[in-house]
């Protein structure tokens, strides 16, 4: 059950293959991205950098692990807040391209991280493609639907390897962004105030920021868009995780449908007698955290939090979305994700934020 929560999807290895041989007009028709509000207009830059420091752990030929990434940013001349987002498993780099634009327009650098092998595919700047790993893909589904103490375990150990990954990729870029900007590089580089620094992200890349957020002392503030913060978990005992104690020490918002936000709570219950005082991680982390807050999106989907329903709603369809209008839910999630950055990245007093959307 609680695997559900971590991310309820359907993919498989086909839809890959699926998206090679039927391409772009099937699966990726041409779609408007909704507009942005603000008034700067936007420039998108691409970088793939070479991590020389790690061994690329997918492959046997001994290549460093590169990483790919995109940036939006204000073409005019400033000094703007530094967001970075990480996609969900199986995500790409654009998917949540309507976000990243978003806060572009009102005046953010923003950059997404493309994790190679994690994501459905990633397309460096040389025009190298690299496909989801097979084997991680599989591992996403490990105890799917089911509680017993041995698949919660490998779910456990499983969490940490992606982790860990993840969290190398994004320290690897944030470091390599802030080293270029202190360089006083070109845009976006010189554009960064590296004193305001936000992380986002989708699912499996939300848990990533929100252990990023914890571990860096540069970071302000986190928003998890319906991601399990498995990074929260500190040990595995008598079959279930142990949490991190240690209060939450930054603002975070925790962003979900109210399908997980019930379903989670319906866990708590089913599993009170095998997991006596068992509470599902991320409400754990918002009793003790210092500055938490949670946002409920009615009749959404897993995937109404990125722009897949609308980049392609053949494959949003099947990988699960809600009733809700996919503009429009995109629309509010972007309004709160700006709302939520200009508060505690650019000292905007007004923090109004609905509970429920």
């Amino acid at each position: 059950m609680k695997k559900k929560l971590l991310i309820p999807l359907g993919v498989l290895l086909f839809l890959i293959a699926g998206t090679v041989l039927f391409g772009k007009l099937i699966l990726f028709p041409s779609y408007q991205p909704p507009l942005v509000t603000g008034d700067h207009e936007v420039e998108i830059q691409e970088f793939t950098w070479v991590d020389e420091s790690r061994v690329e752990t997918f492959t046997d030929t001994g290549e460093k692990r590169a990483l790919t990434v995109k940036f939006w940013y204000p073409k005019e001349a400033g000094s703007y807040p530094l967001v970075v987002f990480s996609h969900g498993a199986f995500g790409v780099i654009d998917s949540n391209y309507s976000t990243c634009a978003e806060l572009a327009s009102n005046g953010y650098v923003v950059a997404s991280i493309a994790h190679p092998y994690h994501a459905m595919y990633v397309k460096d700047v040389n025009g190298k493609v690299t496909i989801v790993d097979r084997d991680f893909m599989k591992s996403i589904y490990v105890g799917n639907g089911t509680y017993t103490p041995e698949t919660e375990q490998i779910v456990y150990e499983n969490s940490r390897q992606w982790l860990s990954l993840r969290l190398a990729d994004e320290n690897f870029v944030l470091d390599t962004i802030l080293e270029k900007a202190g360089e006083g590089e070109n845009a976006p580089f010189s554009l960064i105030d590296t004193e305001k620094i936000g992380l986002f992200g989708h699912s499996m890349g939300g848990a990533t920021s929100v252990q990023l957020g914890r571990e860096r002392k540069d970071i302000d503030a986190v928003i998890d868009l319906e991601g399990t913060m498995f990074g929260e978990y500190v040990g595995f005992e008598n079959g279930i995780e142990i949490y991190n104690e240690e209060p939450y020490p930054i603002p975070l918002l925790d962003v979900n449908s109210e399908k997980v936000h019930e379903e989670a709570i319906r866990t708590q219950q089913e599993l009170a007698d095998v997991c006596p005082g068992w509470q599902y991680v991320n409400f754990y982390v918002g009793e003790h955290a210092k500055d938490y807050r949670e946002i409920i999106f009615k009749d959404a989907g897993h995937l109404n939090f990125t722009d897949l329903p609308m980049i392609s709603p053949f494959l949003a369809k099947m990988l699960g979305v809600g009733d809700v209008d996919a503009r429009e839910c995109i629309g509010n999630v972007n309004e709160v994700v700006l709302t939520y950055f200009d508060h505690y990245l650019k000292g905007e007093e007004s923090l109004a934020l609905q509970s429920e959307y």
